[in-house]
């Protein structure tokens, strides 16, 4: 082994006392994997669905390809990859009467959130276990397959409905990843899937959106209309949004693996209550800069208050149709 590598590998315990910091800063999971390539079934699957148009108009998914299957081109040098996930399950819930919010977007911004505290476990790496460490945080902000990363670290499994789910924790979950160009010892993929025969979540999709294990049609699914998509909601798949106002949590809500999970203890994700108590008179009546002050570290200003009005309009059409 030349000194290179002999200096940049760490002891066994290493892991267990980056976990246990990483919970201490607010973290339900975490887990390690080497920075290898992604699989390449994998990588062809990724890419067969943007081939096939499932993605929309999110064209910044088939930006950066080699970024995104290949660690070493996205941070060189990196040798393992810390996957965190922090839990967003909401204590409470918005009245049902009211226009509804998707769970994540209850409080700040989990972009924000998880990446100042993948920063903080940089710095205690650094401080405490390897001064030469040098790393990188990401949460939802470069071309990274999170889910995957996860999964290979040990985390949860990628379930019917397409999102990790983690034991005893369920999918209420955001995922982090933190580069780091040390290599620490890797925890076990979880091979293993726990949805066994339920189909639950693909009975449970508004729009058939989700028309496959695993599988989805983001042109049709409820959180990319409300969120991602510029222009005009089909109107086939209007009165499939009943009241949802900003994404959707049809797909987890339905799930067994949510049903005896604990609520989140991270301050930040506890509702605001600008948002929470939002009518759908109050959406059409805002302006500009009424929009700017309730939406300020939310995720909901990344709609914008077009957007928001012209979803709006369609709940309260639902609710007169439905009454």
């Amino acid at each position: 082994m030349n000194n290179e590598k002999s200096r940049n590998k760490l002891g066994s315990d290493v892991a267990a006392q980056i976990k246990q910091r990483a919970f201490e800063l607010g973290f339900a999971a975490c887990g390690i994997v080497q920075a290898n390539p992604v699989d390449k079934n994998v990588a062809d699957r990724y890419s067969n669905w943007l081939q096939d148009g499932k993605h929309g108009s999110m064209s910044y998914l088939e930006r950066n390809m080699e970024l995104r299957f290949d660690p070493e081109s996205l941070f060189p040098g990196v040798k393992s990859i810390i996957v965190v996930a922090m839990n967003y399950k909401p204590q409470t819930l918005q009245s049902p009467e009211l226009p509804q919010i998707a769970y994540y977007a209850y409080g700040r911004d989990y972009h924000k959130v998880v990446k100042k505290q993948l920063n903080t476990l940089l710095e205690y790496i650094v401080k405490e276990i390897a001064p030469e460490c040098n790393g990188r945080a990401f949460a939802d902000s470069a071309p990274i397959m999170e889910r995957y990363w996860a999964q290979q670290a040990g985390l949860g499994w990628i379930g019917k409905n397409g999102l990790l789910i983690i034991p005893r924790i369920g999918s209420y979950i955001v995922l982090g990843e933190l580069f780091v160009d040390v290599d620490i010892p890797a925890d076990k993929p979880l091979i293993r899937n726990f949805c066994g025969n339920c189909m639950a979540c693909l009975e449970a999709c508004p729009t058939k959106a989700l028309y496959a294990p695993g599988i989805i049609d983001a042109r049709k699914c409820i959180s990319y209309m409300t969120i991602e998509a510029k222009g005009e909601i089909p109107r086939e798949l209007s009165s499939a949004l009943g009241n949802r106002l900003y994404g959707c949590d049809a797909c987890q809500q339905c799930c067994p693996h949510n049903r005896k999970t604990s609520a989140t203890t991270v301050t930040d994700f506890l509702p605001k209550p600008e948002l929470f108590g939002l009518s759908i008179e109050a959406i059409l009546a805002m302006d500009e800069e009424e929009f700017d002050r309730i939406s300020a570290g939310s995720p909901i200003r990344r709609a914008g208050l077009d957007a928001l009005k012209k979803t709006a309009q369609i709940v309260k059409d639902n609710q007169n149709n439905k009454s």
